[in-house]
């Protein structure tokens, strides 16, 4: 469960650190530790994607 979207939190940490990973959380309303424990839906991978995406300035598929 959730490996997708801890794989997320992790390339946001790796590439705009830990405030990043912060507002990510904050705005998706899913903390990291959550993320590993929920499932991977269709509509929760992309809206992680969309944000992580804005954070980190590039498209986050190039790095998935």
């Amino acid at each position: 469960m959730g490996k997708q979207l801890e794989r997320i939190y992790e390339i946001v940490t790796q590439k705009a650190g830990l405030g990043a990973r912060m507002n990510l959380a904050s705005k998706t309303g899913v903390s990291k530790s959550k993320a590993s424990e929920i499932p991977d839906t269709d509509e929760l991978v992309n809206k992680f994607k969309a944000l992580a995406s804005d954070l980190i300035g590039e498209n986050i598929d190039n790095w998935q």
